[in-house]
């Protein structure tokens, strides 16, 4: 048996994430021969499967350790995937007679208002060769799985309520949903993006603009590492930005502390329930008067805006969720439930031509659509202990600053979900 010593193994997984982390962040590719060889050690898993139960950090240690693996043995296949989606050519005959690339044509349909649907239409039309490619991949990764004698579940998905959580939030928000009179894809950017509420922004999308828009107190002792911006297109994209700005913070305060495994979730639970309460911050009638200068005149179609982006940002994160099990049950079972499923949660029928491309399914998504429900929560906790506009109470930012310290050792519940669930209704409901 090859013996490894845990304290020293964990500050090496922890360099191995974060140049995969740099890697992915410039878009090149993860290959393992760039990565330390230990860590593909024909006896290193056994190892620490040994040392279960005898060692605390023998579990974290092994799931970071297969979410590594994982993402080096099919590093190839992701980057011949990035590359089919952002350079391969594919004729186009409306709104223009030329070639472009899908990245380029989703890209023109989500900034061109008037051409959005014909962008769409030939985005439909010419991405079957990329969903081949999602397809291929996904039955790699549950060859990988089989290999390793695991699921990809052990180191993805924090809790097995998910599925079921994500099925019932789909079903408490389809009345909610229905008002939006989302009928095609057309519409489900639109509304997305927000452009109607667009007042009170930064005249422009930076790093340091979002930053200007949270209380300074959140980032104090912390190095914040860039954090990847959306197009500025419509206030969506500063929801977005907000919600990386969260998830970049929780990142800086857990690499404070170790060992690296302990506190850094490798569901990445925590980032994405601080990124969550980050993006719904605009929601906020005090966001919108204090931050903004939003008059109270304007507010309200400008919180109406902002929540049905969100909700169309969250049906997605959970069906994602839903659309990651057809992936992981094969061609055949997404082929058989893709037009039922997205006609369900988007309001129009996604072809199966677009399975994995147009909405784009990632290892751990599902914890994004956790991280929505648990910051739900957490949102209406905050607000009854320190008002509306906790976001600049100085004890709740402490609090929170506090709480990113500690790692979530035991896996989300479904009563910590449903309660998410009704904390996310409450919230929104008023507004649309």
């Amino acid at each position: 048996m090859r013996e490894l010593e845990p304290l020293s193994f964990d500050r090496t997984l922890r360099e191995a994430s974060e140049m995969i982390e740099r890697r992915t962040a410039k878009g090149e590719p993860v290959r393992a021969e760039l990565l330390p060889p230990e860590l593909f050690h024909e006896e290193t898993l056994a190892w620490l499967r040994e040392l279960t139960g005898k060692d605390p950090l023998a579990e974290a240690l092994e799931q970071w350790l297969l979410r590594i693996r994982e993402q080096a043995e099919l590093g190839a296949r992701r980057a011949e995937l990035g590359r089919a989606h952002r350079l391969t050519l594919h004729a186009l005959a409306e709104p223009e007679q030329t070639r472009l690339p899908l990245a380029e044509m989703l890209s023109r349909a989500l900034a061109r208002p008037r051409e959005r649907a014909a962008y769409l239409r030939g985005y439909f039309a010419s991405s079957a060769s990329v969903a081949e490619l999602v397809t291929r991949l996904w039955e790699e990764r549950q060859l990988f799985a089989e290999r390793y004698q695991t699921r990809l579940d052990s180191f993805e998905v924090a809790s097995s309520a998910l599925v079921s959580a994500a099925r019932e939030f789909l079903s408490e928000t389809q009345a909610g949903y229905e008002t939006l009179a989302i009928r095609d894809a057309e519409t489900f950017i639109t509304v997305g993006l927000a452009e109607s509420s667009h007042e009170g922004w930064p005249a422009r999308l930076t790093p340091r603009t979002v930053t200007e828009l949270v209380d300074r107190a959140w980032f104090e002792g912390l190095r914040v590492r860039p954090f990847a911006l959306p197009v500025a297109l419509g206030a969506g994209s500063f929801l977005l930005a907000l919600g990386g700005l969260g998830r970049a913070l929780a990142n800086a305060a857990s690499t404070l502390h170790s060992p690296f495994v302990l506190a850094r979730d490798v569901f990445d639970l925590q980032q994405n329930e601080l990124g969550a309460l980050f993006a719904t911050l605009p929601l906020s009638p005090a966001f919108a008067s204090r931050t903004l200068g939003l008059g109270a005149s304007r507010t309200r179609d400008h919180l109406r805006a902002l929540a049905r982006a969100h909700l169309v940002d969250a049906r997605v994160a959970a069906f994602r969720v839903l659309l990651r099990e057809l992936l992981v049950g094969g061609s055949g079972a997404v082929r058989r439930e893709l037009a039922e499923l997205s006609h369900s949660a988007l309001g129009f029928e996604l072809p199966r031509e677009a399975a994995g491309a147009f909405v784009r399914v990632r290892p751990r998504d599902s914890q994004r659509f956790a991280g929505s429900l648990l910051a739900a929560n957490r949102h209406t906790l905050l607000v009854e202990t320190h008002e509306e506009d906790w976001f600049r109470d100085p004890r709740a930012i402490r609090q929170l600053r506090a709480e990113l310290s500690e790692r979530k050792l035991s896996p989300v519940s479904a009563e910590e979900l449903s309660a998410g669930r009704r904390a996310f209704r409450t919230r929104l409901e008023p507004l649309l």
